[in-house]
């Protein structure tokens, strides 16, 4: 549908004036969106001492890349390796206590059945082992958790994880579960764009966004899917929208990293005018159409859809097929009959 940019001259109210006239028709149309994001971890998480203490060293920094067991930082162990060297003793004297216990009660047993004791002897024997034995049994289970406590001095990463955030210095104290770092997992990650709150929201679910670094940073781009609509508008008027990479891609970029997305989405079919067609009455914008029946034209209100480069999107008011005045509809009042221009049909 071209557009004649022919100016048509004025005529006599009598003879048909020369406009030009459009048939239109439903076109498909597709917008094309250009966002600004960031990369996130899907999945992320605080890393923590289970006891407090004074922090001697912080191994990693923001970005760090650990294999599990990695030291992500240490507290002091002072007090904890010395709760675990009196656990140890306490626990090599009840293991001696146990074996004097045994000794005693298979002597007692061996002379009660030579006849030279009796069974209140044997029975005391017996229960002096049994009270060994449970000594023994606690004693061991207070000295693993000592070790526990001196292993825990050390904070390591528990599965192959990312460094997003650190939140502790060496001398500072830490409570218990108080976050030393944030980590996240090095599966998939997600772009996150505030997108403005327009009509066309609902459709970016599901589309596929062309993903790059913003200002042509280092590494190559990809296409990812949008998972994500937040259910609520923010506060700048913005819907939080993520879109979802993974695997391979997912390595493609570091979190933090700027990005920008473009997505393009399918409209449904539209009526498009060209912009010499729009005129306005007091009611709202409208286009003059001619009936084909006497070749006079008529005022038909339209509601507009969208400004294009290519024209005008109407949403409501036209029916495909119908003849549309563009160029010359300037000079025309409702009933003047129009002719087209050449080539203009």
């Amino acid at each position: 549908m071209g557009a004649l940019l022919l100016a048509a001259a004025p005529a006599g109210a009598d003879q048909p004036l020369p406009v030009e006239i459009i048939r239109v028709g439903a076109e498909s149309a597709e917008t094309t969106y250009t966002l600004t994001g960031t990369i996130e971890a899907v999945d992320d998480y605080p890393a923590s001492f289970r006891d407090g203490g004074r922090i001697v060293e912080v191994a990693v920094e923001a970005g760090d890349e650990l294999d599990r067991n990695d030291v992500i930082a240490q507290v002091d162990p002072t007090e904890a390796n010395a709760r675990l060297r009196a656990a140890t003793a306490a626990l090599q004297a009840a293991e001696a206590a146990l074996v004097q216990a045994r000794q005693a009660r298979d002597r007692a047993t061996r002379l009660l059945d030579e006849g030279n004791t009796t069974q209140s002897d044997l029975d005391a024997a017996v229960q002096a082992y049994l009270s060994a034995r449970s000594d023994r049994n606690g004693a061991r289970a207070r000295r693993a958790v000592a070790a526990r406590a001196a292993e825990d001095t050390v904070l390591r990463a528990i599965e192959p994880a990312i460094v997003t955030h650190r939140s502790a210095e060496p001398g500072q104290v830490m409570a218990a579960g108080q976050t030393v770092v944030t980590l996240a997992n090095r599966g998939p990650r997600e772009a996150v764009f505030q997108v403005p709150d327009i009509p066309e929201l609902g459709a970016f679910l599901g589309s596929h966004v062309r993903l790059s670094p913003l200002e042509g940073g280092p590494g190559p781009g990809t296409s990812a899917p949008v998972s994500e609509l937040a259910p609520v508008v923010g506060g700048n008027g913005t819907v939080e929208t993520k879109v979802r990479i993974n695997g391979t891609a997912a390595q493609l970029f570091s979190i933090g990293q700027p990005v920008v997305g473009v997505v393009t989405l399918a409209r449904q079919t539209a009526i498009t005018v060209p912009w010499t067609a729009l005129t306005a009455t007091a009611d709202g914008p409208a286009v003059w159409t001619v009936d084909p029946a006497d070749s006079r034209v008529r005022l038909a209100p339209v509601e507009i859809g969208a400004y294009t480069d290519g024209g005008i999107r109407i949403a409501a008011g036209l029916a495909e097929g119908e003849a549309v005045v563009g160029a010359g509809s300037q000079y025309l009042f409702p009933g003047r009959e129009v002719r087209p221009l050449e080539g203009s049909e």
